[in-house]
Formats: C-alpha cells, sequence, structure tokens
C-alpha cells in the first residue's frame, strides 16, 4: 500500500481548473475535480491511501498547499494542470516533489494538449500521462516499468518519450470504478463547489466519458483527452445505483449534475427510464444538445431532471457551421421553448469569439439570448486550446495574443466589452428580477457570494482569462 496525494496546485485568487475549459470565474464557481475523484476512488480499491488537495476551491496559497502536503507525507505525487496556470503548476509540482523526495506525475485534459511539452518545463518531475489515467498512474505506483505503460509520457535522461496509446475504457471498466460521488463526499468539504445554475450542495458524477458528436472545432476534451466521436457510458444499473447511493447516504445532497461531455437523446431516455423504473426520486442536471425532442424532455422531467446545460454558442448561423456545431438557430430556438414548456430549467452556454465574428453577430447572439430567456447564462470569452482546429485556424492567421482570439477588426479587449455588456443585459433586466422575486432563496439569498463577486467583473474588473 503507498499513501497518494492527488493535488490542483494553488493559483489565482477564484480560478477554477476542473472544468472543460480554465479561467478566474466571475461567479466564483467551482466544479469538482472530477478526473482526480475517479483516479483516487480508483487508487482506494487498490487499497492505497488517498488524499486530495484542491487548492483552487478552498483557496489555498503555495505554502497551505505545501504544509497539508507535508503533513500527509505521500509516496507518490498526481499533479493536475491548467493550461493558464501551468508554469505555475510545473514550479510547484517540482518544488514540492523535491523537498519531498517523491516521484510526480502530471495529468488531464491540459496535460494532455502537449504533455512532452509540459513534461520539458520541469526539472524534477519525470512524468505525465496523456487521456484517461487511472491505470497508467496505478500502473506507475505498482512499479511496472514505464516503457511498459501506455498512455505515459516520460522522461529518459535527456530524452522525452511517449509510449503508445491505451484504448479507452469500456462499459465493464467503468462500471468497476467506485463512485466518485463517495470519494467526494468522504475527502472534500462540499461548501467550496458553487455554480450559479445548481442548487447547493450539489455533487458532480459521470455516466460516459467523451461526446457523441465530437466535431465541435474548439473542444478540448475531444480533441484532446476523449478523443473523437466517441460516447463510452456506464450500464444504467451502475447510474441508478449510484443515484440510490446518494439518495441514501448523502441526504443533504440537492442536485446530481451529470458532467458527461453531452448527453445523448438515447441516454437521456436510458436514464430517464431507468430512474423511473427503479423508484428513485432524485434532482439532476446534465449537458444536453439543443436538438433533444419534447417527448424526450418531458421524459427527463418525469424523472427528476431540473436543469440542462445548453451550448447555444452563437445567433449567427455562418459561424454555427463554421465551429461545426450541426445545430440551427431555429432548432435550438424550438428547443428551448419545448424545454421549458416541459418544465426544465436551462443554463445556456454563449459564446464570443469564433473566427468570423463581428460587433453585428455579437449583437445577434446577445439578442437571442435576450429572447431565449434561459434561467441562466454564460457568455464566455473564446479560448482556443492548443491542438484543437479552431487555435490552429487562428494561429496560421495572427489572430491570436496572449493565447486570446484577437482580429484586426475586432480586438481582444473589445470582446471583453462586449462580453461586460452581454452580462449586463441579461442580468441587470426586468425578466431576471421577476425571477428573483419569484424564488429568493434560490435565485438570490443562496448566491450572494456570486453577486458579490460577479458585479466587479462585469462592470470594471479585467478578465483573468
Amino acid at each position: 500500500m503507498a499513501r497518494i496525494a492527488l493535488v490542483s496546485p494553488p493559483f489565482l485568487p477564484g480560478y477554477m481548473r476542473n472544468a472543460r475549459c480554465d479561467f478566474v470565474s466571475l461567479s466564483n464557481t467551482q466544479w469538482f475535480p472530477l478526473w482526480l475523484g475517479y483516479l483516487g476512488a480508483f487508487l482506494e480499491k487498490k487499497n492505497h491511501e488517498v488524499r486530495l488537495i484542491d487548492a483552487p476551491a478552498y483557496g489555498l496559497d503555495h505554502q497551505e498547499t505545501q504544509r497539508l502536503a507535508l503533513e500527509f507525507r505521500p509516496d507518490f505525487l498526481v499533479v493536475y494542470t491548467g493550461r493558464l496556470s501551468e508554469d505555475n503548476d510545473v514550479s510547484f509540482a517540482d518544488k514540492l516533489s523535491s523537498t519531498l523526495e517523491v516521484p510526480a506525475v502530471f495529468v488531464g485534459p491540459y496535460t494532455s494538449i502537449d504533455p512532452e511539452k509540459t513534461l520539458g518545463k520541469a526539472r524534477c518531475v519525470k512524468l505525465a500521462v496523456k487521456g484517461e489515467f487511472e491505470h497508467p498512474v496505478a500502473d506507475v505506483i505498482d512499479g511496472k516499468d514505464p516503457h511498459d505503460i501506455p498512455n505515459l509520457v516520460y522522461r529518459d535522461g535527456d530524452t522525452v518519450l511517449a509510449n503508445p496509446a491505451r484504448p479507452l475504457l469500456g462499459r465493464q471498466e467503468l462500471d468497476e470504478l467506485p463512485f466518485a460521488t463517495d470519494f467526494f463526499y468522504r475527502h472534500l468539504n462540499l461548501k467550496h463547489y458553487r455554480t450559479p445554475s445548481e442548487h447547493h450542495p450539489f455533487l458532480d458524477l459521470m455516466t460516459g466519458r467523451g461526446c457523441a458528436w465530437g466535431r465541435c472545432t474548439y473542444c478540448l476534451w475531444v480533441h484532446s483527452f476523449v478523443k473523437g466521436a466517441v460516447y463510452n457510458t456506464r450500464s444504467v444499473e451502475s447510474v441508478v445505483e449510484e443515484f440510490r447511493f446518494v439518495k441514501n447516504r448523502i441526504p443533504a445532497i440537492r442536485s446530481l449534475m451529470i458532467q458527461d461531455d453531452t448527453v445523448t437523446e438515447e441516454r437521456a431516455e436510458e436514464i430517464s427510464l431507468g430512474l423511473l423504473k427503479a423508484g428513485v426520486k432524485s434532482v439532476w442536471s446534465c449537458y444536453l444538445r439543443g436538438n433533444v425532442s419534447f417527448e424526450t424532455l418531458q421524459l427527463m422531467a418525469r424523472a427528476g431532471c431540473r436543469n440542462v446545460h445548453v451550448g447555444y454558442e452563437s445567433a449567427d448561423q455562418v459561424i454555427l457551421a463554421k465551429i461545426r456545431k450541426g445545430l440551427t438557430v431555429e432548432r435550438m430556438t424550438r428547443f428551448t421553448e419545448e424545454a421549458k414548456r416541459a418544465g426544465l430549467h436551462i443554463h445556456g452556454d454563449f459564446a464570443i469569439g469564433f473566427p468570423g465574428e463581428t460587433e453585428e453577430s455579437i449583437r445577434k447572439t446577445i439578442d437571442w439570448a435576450w429572447k431565449l430567456r434561459p434561467d441562466t447564462a454564460q457568455f464566455q470569452l473564446m479560448i482556443p486550446f492548443p491542438g484543437t482546429p479552431f487555435y490552429e485556424e487562428l494561429a496560421s492567421q495572427g489572430y491570436l495574443e496572449g493565447g486570446s482570439p484577437d482580429y484586426p477588426h475586432l480586438s481582444r479587449q473589445e470582446m471583453e466589452a462586449w462580453a461586460k455588456k452581454a452580462y449586463r443585459r441579461f442580468y441587470i433586466s426586468l425578466p431576471f428580477l421577476k425571477q428573483v422575486l419569484a424564488h429568493p432563496i434560490d435565485m438570490f439569498l443562496s448566491k450572494l457570494d456570486t453577486y458579490w463577486n460577479a458585479v466587479p467583473s462585469v462592470f470594471w474588473k479585467r478578465y483573468r482569462r
């Protein structure tokens, strides 16, 4: 048995690296460290002792994080890196590995963008994993020869070598992973994890890995982690059992957030029917494409689904085609009407900064968001991740500035200003005020810290991203 410290390193206040993109959150949102959670649960199943240190969520600085790691005295370090924080993460991992005199490995979707480059920045850390990392990390801990571990990238002298890829985890292997919800409940203080769209306290879980659509040009996980149009799922029986476990063992949880890239219509039907058949009554949310049928939306609502997260992106059809969204503005508009009619809440994800963006297309998107009126909305200034077609297009044309989109006709600063305008128009409005008055606890009192952090960001504070 070994002692393993799983670390999401400290960085800027409000920084979030546990989601599909990393940035300093305007709303102080923190999702659960899902990938580290599944690794931790897997390692515990193999009788290792695990400590999870999620420094950004807890607001820990470098000294406090190091102190916690030293107190635990691990035999091995697993460090989950970010895009924005990569240099910081490498430096912190090097120092911690050297101080503790133990080996360390970099993991996660951001490491998977270019693990050779990430590892090349390190002095002490000699290992990294590209892609799913439960089995590679366990193999390293068990003392297996690095040359024989698929997905592993490692330094051999002055050379960085990359092993062949391991097949993605299939249904049987996913079903054999212990519940991340149980691991989080035992290892984390749930009060540190909040997001405006979900009831608090909530828990994250995954029922599958990958995206069945898998074509969007900007998606990090599709192009670096679980690649392509693939959606490997757990059995419905396993998912229902985890819902039942949370209901019975952690009754304080008010919502379960399914963090699959995108829950397909077929998968939504399977899960809904499974929950209804089993008589498990839980509140849950998920990511959904804006083309699911009204009948399925009704079924989801009957099965306890409260909220769906929908990537609308842009109201400009040319941009939607260019980013390979595979949906039309008209279809997503009809979906929104039907989702509301089915009784579902909606969190809308809108984006600014795609190729072809203009002030007119931004206005159209803001107007569209206003007309759709999802319950909550996010206006993301797009992040071009290396390795995605989006990044490659911008890099080839010289449209990147500090890692952000910057066009000759539309600067990064102008797009930031537009994003702030979008937030102000959406939230400082009579329709939103009516929502607050109708649900004062869920829409206001429980989100005071969110508003406290968001107000400066949408008025005068510059984005850190």
